[in-house]
């Protein structure tokens, strides 16, 4: 069976150039081609009902507290711009920019230089919002529904009290994911930190498993690599190995324990793929299940 299965897999994934951009959404799609010119960019969702907005980035992430303001900012060692693109529209008390310069700029040309570089990136990411808003549908901005804590995740689609939640949550934590990628675009994310990477994913192989039933112990039945070339991409040969033996090192107690753990069968849905810093997000195949299958490997470009 399990050579079936694996046969098949890689008559239909061996010349692949499918993309996986996450997270997914008419409008956070839309930031794929953003020109970043070397900043950090991100994307605030402010619901009206809660404490903190959530957010999209590209880059590094921006700190929550500097991006509850607008206008030119400062730190000690940062300078950043901020900027609403939405104000109190249908539950979204605002959709914000916040560019980041990634040091703190005290000389007047290279902040002149810096403000214009961020008129530029808000240019276009207001264009593109444009062009999502001609759809017609408010929703595509409504990313705040999306991001939850784990915690929030569970309390929402199991009954478990809060001893069951937290037993529930510490394989997750010995995994260490940045974010669980789940059915109708929800993402978990951990540390009660609302902030998730945006990247373009490029399927790079596969790894098939199969778990010896009576002695619960997992058995690598092969490893898949796509024909495909990425190097264009920075993907080469060391890259793709060193990414397949992150996923081989710890398979049982990270990868396939995240997506097959008991608590989905309380919340009646499974994940879709997990991601690990940043770079590597982790897909099942849609046949597979806790005793055999194969868990699809996407590659972020480390030119990102």
């Amino acid at each position: 069976m399990s050579r079936d299965l694996f046969s098949r897999y890689t008559q239909l994934y061996q010349k692949s150039r499918a993309r996986e951009i996450i997270p997914e959404g008419p409008f956070v799609r839309q930031l794929t081609d953003v020109p970043r010119l070397g900043l950090d960019v991100s994307v605030f969702f402010k619901a009206k009902r809660v404490k903190n907005p959530r957010q999209v980035y590209l880059g590094r992430p921006i700190p929550i507290e500097v991006a509850k303001r607008t206008g030119f900012l400062e730190t000690s060692d940062n300078t950043f711009f901020s900027r609403d693109l939405i104000t109190n529209m249908k539950g979204l008390q605002y959709l914000r920019v916040v560019i980041a310069a990634g040091r703190h700029l005290t000389e007047i040309p290279e902040r002149v230089q810096f403000l214009k570089q961020c008129q530029r990136i808000i240019d276009v990411i207001a264009r593109k919002a444009r062009n999502v808003a001609h759809q017609g549908d408010f929703e595509a901005f409504r990313f705040d529904k999306k991001i939850y804590t784990l915690e929030e995740y569970l309390k929402k689609h199991t009954k478990l009290d809060e001893v069951g939640i937290e037993a529930a949550s510490i394989s997750f934590i010995e995994a260490r994911p940045d974010y669980i990628y789940m059915p109708d675009g929800e993402i978990i994310v951990f540390n009660n930190d609302y902030s998730v990477p945006h990247g373009v994913y490029y399927f790079a192989g596969g790894i098939g498993y199969s778990f010896d039933r009576q002695e619960g112990a997992a058995t690598e039945e092969r490893v898949f690599r796509a024909a495909t070339d990425l190097s264009s991409f920075g993907i080469d040969d060391a890259y793709l190995e060193s990414m397949m033996l992150r996923v081989t090192e710890d398979f049982q107690t990270r990868v396939h324990s995240v997506i097959f753990a008991d608590v989905w069968k309380k919340a009646g849905k499974r994940p879709i793929g997990v991601n690990f810093r940043k770079n590597l997000f982790i897909k099942a195949e849609p046949s597979s299940e806790i005793w055999l299958g194969i868990f699809e490997i996407y590659l972020a470009s480390p030119k990102a």
